[in-house]
């Protein structure tokens, strides 16, 4: 399959991959993906709005279902095609960008016939160098391989949980967070899994009640969301993609 190829959510759902996909979640993810496109092209204009009607290719759209929406159960604030002015003072785009708080992420999502990969050495000098000032213009820049999003979807989760779990921890020292509160924030960017309580129990030493409090107050300030429950109807969390 050409991963280069443009899809649409109809074209996608049909996909055997994705079919191979949680059902619940897949509907889930339909659902939020009709309103963040529509939002999305409503909102865009120029050259930029040309290529959203295009449709994403085969990697964005996996990466939206199998990364980012498995990650955060949300596409609220991801933002893409994002235009950026680079430094020939010509427009480039950018797969992918998140803005949280005052920090902003660019995400490149690497095809496998992606051109990046079959660029001439010039080609090659030029993308290393719109890399290194997007990060001198204060971006953090994340890319993935489609390989690393088809074939390890977890590690690729960690990463933007890591990533935003961090920049949501410099978001504590704001909002003054206790030293037990900055703990749990940091084993959940770091989890495996979705953070579930009792496990902190071991961690922490403290009673789950005591533990509810906590998760509690970092649910209030919005650096951690419920995201299922367990057979025992337990809620699980996730790291909060802040916008």
């Amino acid at each position: 399959m050409n991963l280069e190829t443009t899809f649409d959510l109809v074209r996608f759902k049909s996909d055997p991959l994705y079919k191979q996909g949680d059902r619940e979640i897949n509907r889930q993810f339909e659902k939020a993906f009709a309103l963040w496109w529509t939002a999305t092209l409503r909102n865009a204009k120029g050259v930029r709005l040309k290529r959203l009607k295009c449709g994403l290719t085969y990697a964005s759209m996996y990466f939206l279902r199998f990364t980012w929406f498995a990650a955060f159960g949300s596409l609220k604030g991801l933002v893409p095609e994002y235009e950026v002015k680079d430094y020939k003072d010509g427009f480039r785009y950018i797969d992918f960008v998140f803005f949280t708080n005052a920090h902003r992420v660019a995400i490149e999502v690497d095809g496998r016939t992606s051109h990046r990969l079959n660029a001439t050495p010039v080609e090659y000098e030029d993308e290393l160098m719109r890399q290194n000032h997007l990060v001198i213009d204060g971006w953090s820049v994340i890319r993935l391989a489609f390989l690393s999003i088809r074939d390890k979807p977890r590690q690729c989760q960690q990463v933007l949980q890591q990533m935003l779990g961090k920049l949501n921890a410099e978001v504590g020292e704001r909002l003054e967070l206790t030293i037990t509160e900055r703990v749990i924030l940091d084993y959940a960017s770091r989890s495996s899994e979705p953070l579930e309580p009792y496990e902190l129990r071991g961690v922490l030493g403290l009673h789950r009640n005591t533990i509810s409090k906590y998760i509690a107050s970092l649910v209030e300030k919005g650096l951690i969301v419920p995201a299922s429950m367990d057979h025992k109807r337990r809620y699980r969390y996730l790291i909060s993609a802040r916008k």
